[in-house]
């Protein structure tokens, strides 16, 4: 009987394990997802050069596609989240979000790490656990578009025989350590207080790097509880000997920004309309802005600068909005623009022109032309100001300073209100203080007279003191 029983429940747990298995393994093509699901893009990963608390520390960034960055804004904004949470359970979901995951190979683009408990966060059906800390299963992505990580930072203490970073562990679970897993001959070993640890070389070996998304569903459904969808793996990027070498971009190397699509928005910020305008960022500007925040010693980035004036008048002014360089609608207040002219009327024509910054470490900043002039008619738009003591204004803001109260009405309020012409010491009556004092007088004198009438009287004949006699 006990065999048997042992027998149902291997049987049971490989069905399990199958099940858990194929729903790893679904694709983008069977199941319903809020955005399109592709690869990490743009993947670049550089060396800090010891600048970090670790002599092998990279750091790694990617970005994501439009639809994926869209919908992740829109989860992680307040106003849209309730919205978007709503979306996946109209469609059976409980839950759902991704991650990013990295691979690696050493000196070829071969011998990746990839295997199936990537797909299951590293554990099997009963938990147990097979990949060790060199497996990098789960990035937390956000809905910025370009995303950054450090990778490689810390492989263990080698003068530690139970650490498993670096060991692994082969008892209690079953996972290799970073000695399993890099190639001999790839690192030498530094030795300080804490220990010993591998360093990479990096001036001798390359180590190639791969992308992939990871989303994660839940449901309610029996025996699809939770399931992975995987993106395809990304294009390979590389680290140390072998490396593409960055090259600076010169004037002239970018093109100005295609902007279009201007209009007014229903928003404010700090009290000013806010104006909104669509952008087209070339999938080569992204690429430039994703090396750019990879490199962690000599890095720099790609912005968006915005400006506005009246239409007629010489000077342009720098506006404040959406700080992300991203494809879609951006917006941008108005508040700037309302302090410089101070008064804005209602369908003022207002222009607005754009253009890239792009910053280099150690090189002078590489602005693009500008865009196109696009126009909008404005908002009305005042800044009131509190006058400064050797203002003169004619007519203040109530709102910003405090209107001061005729003298006549301060003499009146000054007045006593009982007797109509004493200063009110303390904020009383002069015939109360007055009063007051009589009362205590009164009953000074009350109690002394009480006292001495109290005191026994001295009797009137008092008998004569003794003479003294001689003898």
């Amino acid at each position: 009987m006990k065999k048997l029983l042992s027998f149902i429940l291997t049987i049971s747990m490989l069905l399990a394990m199958l099940t858990g298995f194929a729903c790893a393994e679904e694709s983008d093509k069977d199941v319903w997802l809020p955005f399109e699901l592709s690869a990490p893009t743009n993947v670049s990963i550089e060396h800090t050069d010891e600048g970090t608390d670790s002599y092998n520390t990279c750091q790694l960034a990617w970005s994501k596609n439009d639809s994926m960055g869209d919908w992740a804004h829109r989860d992680g904004d307040p106003d849209t989240h309730d919205a978007t949470r709503k979306e996946i359970e109209d469609h059976g979901y409980s839950d759902l979000w991704f991650t990013a995951q990295m691979d690696w190979s050493v000196d070829n683009q071969t011998d990746w790490h990839y295997n199936k408990y990537w797909d299951t966060d590293g554990y099997d059906e009963d938990y147990n656990q097979h990949l060790g800390e060199w497996a990098y299963t789960d990035f937390l992505d956000s809905d910025e578009q370009v995303v950054t990580a450090w990778v490689f930072r810390y492989m263990g203490n080698i003068d530690n025989p139970e650490d498993t970073c670096w060991y692994g562990d082969h008892e209690n679970s079953d996972f290799d350590g970073w000695k399993d897993v890099l190639p001999e001959g790839c690192y030498t070993v530094k030795s300080n207080d804490d220990g010993s640890q591998a360093v990479f070389d990096y001036e001798n070996h390359t180590i190639y790097v791969r992308m992939r998304y990871l989303v994660t569903i839940r449901t309610e459904e029996e025996g699809r509880e939770e399931f992975k969808v995987a993106s395809e793996w990304s294009e390979v990027a590389a680290v140390g000997k072998d490396a593409e070498k960055y090259e600076p971009i010169k004037e002239g190397d970018v093109a100005a920004p295609i902007i279009s699509d201007l209009r007014m928005t229903d928003k404010d910020f700090n009290d000013f309309p806010v104006v909104a305008f669509k952008i087209v960022v070339p999938e080569e500007l992204t690429k430039l802005n994703t090396k750019l925040q990879a490199d962690y010693n000599h890095g720099g980035d790609v912005t968006l600068e915005v400006e506005a004036r009246v239409k007629g008048k010489k000077d342009w002014t720098g506006l404040q909005g959406d700080w992300e360089l991203k494809s879609g609608e951006l917006e941008y207040g108005l508040a700037n623009l309302a302090a410089v002219e101070g008064k804005v009327e209602k369908d003022t024509p207002i222009e607005l022109r754009a253009r890239y910054c792009i910053r280099q470490h150690d090189l002078e900043d590489v602005y693009t032309d500008y865009s196109e002039i696009i126009t909008f008619g404005s908002e009305d738009m005042e800044v009131v100001t509190a006058p400064t003591p050797t203002d003169t204004p004619s007519e203040p803001d109530p709102t910003l300073t405090p209107t001061p109260k005729p003298a006549k009405e301060k003499e009146e309020k000054d007045k006593c209100g009982l007797c109509g012409f004493c200063p009110r010491p303390l904020g009383i009556c002069i015939f109360i203080w007055l009063l007051i004092i009589i009362i205590i007088v009164v009953i000074i004198i009350v109690i002394i007279k009480m006292k001495n009438k109290d005191k026994p009287a001295e009797p009137e004949n008092k008998p004569a003191a003794p003479e003294n006699k001689k003898e």
